[in-house]
Formats: C-alpha cells, sequence, structure tokens
C-alpha cells in the first residue's frame, strides 16, 4: 500500500515533464522507501528501465546482475550468450539499443537502485556515468535516477562528487512518513491511540508500519515483531549499521555514546577518540542524513555556534535501547514465556512513552507548528539546553520572526491536562533569557487537551491534540 509521499511525487513528475535531460539523486536511509516511490512514480511511463543491486558482490557479479535484468527488459537474444568486459560495454549497448532508439517527446528512465552496490563502493562507476551522461544521455531526454541508502558512498561520491558536479538537477533526500500519512497504512482498524504508539516505537519507516499486522493489538505485534526469538525486528539494528554504512564500529560508537544523553561536537571527539576533522563531521552528517541522529543548536545562538548538541533520534533505537538490548539472551531463548514484551515493560512503559512523545513531537516541530498556524514565521525549532547540560531543559519552542517565542508544554496522558501543569512551564519560562522585545506564548501539546479549569483559565495560547497531530 502507497501513501504519502505527495511532495517527492511532484517534484519527479516535473521533472519528468521538463522537455529535457535530468540527472536525479535519490538517498535515504534503508527502509524509507526510496524503490517504491520510483515505482510509484513510473507505474504509468511506458519507456521505463530498472536495474537493482546486489548487496556484497564484485563488479563482475553487478555486471552480470545488470545485465540479467537488461535481458528481461530488453527483446534481444543476443544478451542470453553475451558476457560484457567492463561498465564502458554495458553503457555503450545500453546507449545504443535502449537510450538512441527510444529517443523522442516522452522521456527515457533509467532507475539504478543500490548504486553504491552497483558500483562495488568505488568511484569508477560515476565517472564512467558522468561521461555517458555528457556525450550520450542528457541530450537524449533521458531521465536518470541514481539511488542508494545513506552511506559515505552516496554523500561523498555522489551528491558531493566532482564528476557529477553541476550535473545534477534534481537531488531527493527521502525522509519517513510524516504522522498523518502514517496512520493511513492502519485502513482505519486501530485506534488513534494504539496507531499512536506505534509510531513512537517504529517512527515514520515505512518498511517497519507494512509489518504490522493492523489486525492484531499493539502489544501482540510487539511480542511477535520484537520480543520472539526470530521477530523480524529483533535484529534490526545490526542491519541499520552493516547495510548502510561501511565504516560501522565507528558509526555505532556515535550512536552508542549518544544513547546515553546529549553532546557536543568536540565532547563526541575527546569521549571516542576521534579526531576533531572531516571525518567526524562526515559521521555526524550521514546519521542525521539518515535520521538516526539530530543536531540542535541554543534558540538564542547562531547557526555556527559551538554549542550544537548532536542527540538520537531514531525512534526504535531508543525502544531497542531500553528494552530489547538488554534482554536478548531472554528473548532469543526458545524456550522463553510467552508476552515477554508485558513482562519486561510493565514497570516503565508509560514513562519510557512520556518521553518518546516528547521526542516525536520535537522531530515534527514543522507540522505542529502549521496546526497551530504559525509555520510561516518560524526561525528555528529547538529544545531549550544549557552548555553543561546533558539532556534537555525544555523539550520544544519555537523563535519566530513576527517577534514571539512560543514554548510547548508536552504531555503523554490518558486524561485531559489540568492546571497543576502550570507551575512546571512557568520554572521552564524562568530558565529563557528572552531577548528585547520579544512576546512568550504557550502551547499544549497532549493526548486530549486542556480541562475545563485549565481552559477556562486561558493560560495557553495554543492547544494540539492527538487528532491534530494524526
Amino acid at each position: 500500500m502507497f501513501v504519502g509521499r505527495k511532495k517527492e511525487l511532484k517534484l519527479l513528475s516535473d521533472a519528468y515533464h521538463s522537455g529535457k535531460g535530468e540527472l536525479v539523486v535519490l538517498y535515504g536511509r534503508r527502509r524509507i522507501g526510496k524503490s517504491s516511490l520510483v515505482d510509484e512514480f513510473a507505474k504509468d511511463k511506458k519507456n521505463y528501465f530498472k536495474f537493482e543491486a546486489i548487496e556484497g558482490e564484485n563488479s563482475r557479479g553487478q555486471i552480470d546482475f545488470f545485465t540479467e535484468i537488461l535481458q528481461k527488459q530488453v527483446n534481444d537474444p543476443i544478451l542470453e550468450s553475451v558476457a560484457f568486459k567492463n561498465w564502458g560495454k554495458v553503457f555503450s549497448y545500453l546507449t545504443e539499443n535502449i537510450v538512441n532508439k527510444k529517443s523522442g517527446k516522452k522521456k527515457t528512465l533509467l532507475f539504478f537502485d543500490e548504486l553504491q552496490w552497483m558500483a562495488a563502493g568505488r568511484s569508477r562507476l560515476v565517472s564512467l556515468l558522468k561521461y555517458y551522461w555528457d556525450n550520450h544521455w542528457k541530450k537524449k531526454n533521458v531521465m536518470l535516477i541514481l539511488c542508494g541508502s545513506v552511506a559515505s558512498f552516496m554523500v561523498k561520491k555522489v551528491v558531493r562528487s566532482k564528476a557529477l558536479y553541476g550535473r545534477i538537477t534534481l537531488e531527493i533526500l527521502l525522509r519517513g512518513l510524516n504522522p498523518g500519512e502514517a496512520a493511513v497504512l492502519f485502513k482505519g482498524r486501530r485506534s488513534k491511540e494504539e496507531i499512536l504508539k506505534y509510531l513512537l516505537v517504529f517512527g515514520g519507516v515505512p518498511k517497519y508500519l507494512e509489518v504490522i499486522d493492523s489486525g492484531r493489538s499493539f502489544n501482540n505485534n510487539i511480542n511477535r515483531m520484537c520480543f520472539a526469538p526470530h521477530g523480524v525486528m529483533t535484529g534490526e539494528v545490526e542491519r541499520i549499521f552493516y547495510s548502510q554504512f561501511r565504516e560501522v564500529q565507528t558509526y555505532k560508537k556515535i550512536v552508542y555514546l549518544l544513547k546515553e544523553g546529549i553532546f557536543s561536537f568536540n565532547e563526541i571527539s575527546r569521549r571516542l577518540n576521534i579526531a576533531s576533522g572531516g571525518g567526524l563531521k562526515l559521521y555526524l552528517e550521514n546519521l542525521e542524513h539518515a535520521e538516526i541522529i539530530r543536531s540542535f543548536i541554543p534558540f538564542d545562538k547562531g547557526f555556527k555556534s559551538k554549542l550544537r548538541k548532536y542527540a538520537l533520534s531514531d525512534e526504535y533505537l531508543y525502544f531497542y535501547f531500553k528494552y530489547i538490548e538488554p534482554n536478548l539472551h531472554i528473548i532469543k531463548d526458545e524456550s522463553a514465556a510467552e508476552k515477554l514484551f508485558e513482562t519486561l515493560t510493565e514497570k516503565s512503559l508509560d514513562t519510557w512513552l512520556g518521553f518518546a512523545f516528547e521526542r516525536y513531537c520535537l522531530k515534527h516541530a514543522g507540522l505542529l507548528a502549521r496546526v497551530m498556524g504559525f509555520a510561516g514565521y518560524v526561525l528555528l525549532a529547538c529544545p531549550f539546553f544549557g552548555r553543561g547540560d546533558e539532556k534537555f531543559q525544555v523539550d520544544l519552542l519555537y523563535k519566530r520572526s513576527d517577534k514571539v517565542i512560543t514554548v510547548c508544554e508536552i504531555k503523554y496522558r490518558g486524561s485531559k491536562i489540568g492546571k497543576e501543569v502550570i507551575p512546571g512551564i512557568e520554572r521552564k519560562i524562568a530558565l529563557l533569557d528572552i531577548p528585547r522585545g520579544y512576546t512568550v506564548e504557550k502551547a499544549l501539546i497532549s493526548l486530549y487537551g486542556p480541562d475545563d479549569g485549565l481552559g477556562d483559565s486561558g493560560y495557553f495560547d495554543y492547544d494540539v491534540v492527538l487528532d491534530d497531530i494524526l
């Protein structure tokens, strides 16, 4: 079931109808739906040719597999016996037998999926693509889509490639589904409260959400997916790292540090003994592209501030580190009792969901600003923290161009919120150094909104509830 992605589909459609050659780079973390997006976009396109790569194969194996896929899409008996010596021979055949023959008013759409595997980790393939793009494909109304997972190869060798500099006409970093898009996948079969729990555990990663059986309860699905010896999500964390990043151990060290709190660039460098040069910067950028971590700057500092802090952003990693990793020996025991999820989370799940809801709202600050009606004025949406803090003091506030600071109180509670929250948010406001001339407004973000007493008091300027979020 394909949902959402309206913005990305429009970008691809505009490129397709541009009347000129288009070189598109599409990248994002594994499981985020890159291939599904292109397949949806291309489902009614006549001249569509898709080529996938195989993980772990060398160049010879990639060329042979490319040829096999090509044979299925082109009615040419010679491909049954030919063995191309190199990628140059492959692209020459592609040029003569697809690009030149299909050249016309309608674009020829070439989709190279998992490019980093196709290239076997080397940049020579990108250089060849540059040559054929410049000399053959660009002039023939070709739309070439280069797609891959967020890894150093896609960022360094493709997005920032010297060979492709100035040639990429569209770059799409695909991120997770927003809450409303994700909710559609449940087809109206689960309550909004239950859907929110799934999103707090799995985020907006389509492949994770598609594994959920919407005919079963939250507890049933979580036991089946995460707390069973062969659960589909039990080993997902290892796959996240090994399928995306070449220097796996370095990326894991960074993530395992950030599970302990929030840290600055220099603190990460010092604690992990990683030189604070371009290497660490690239590791952190790749993790941000993959939505595994996020960085934040204080609302009263500039974009280049050294007070920028990094924090985990991936919902499932938080859940995994809290409940799955410490209990893997039990989970993988074939004789373990059923309903492990309930047993292992009984005393702490509500508290964990509360923190997860705060993180989720921070991640979707843009959506919340649209709900509250001031998205067009937002200069910065961030948590508040000080130099030595290892956690956020205020989970979400907005600095706005209309001289307003909006401070958000985020509550995950199964009932309406009462006036008892007022002292807490007043303490948070007292922490802030409000710029001269700015007004402070207050927003309540909760499941069911304020009770009559709090509502009648008029204390909050904005009220966002679960229905608004989904």
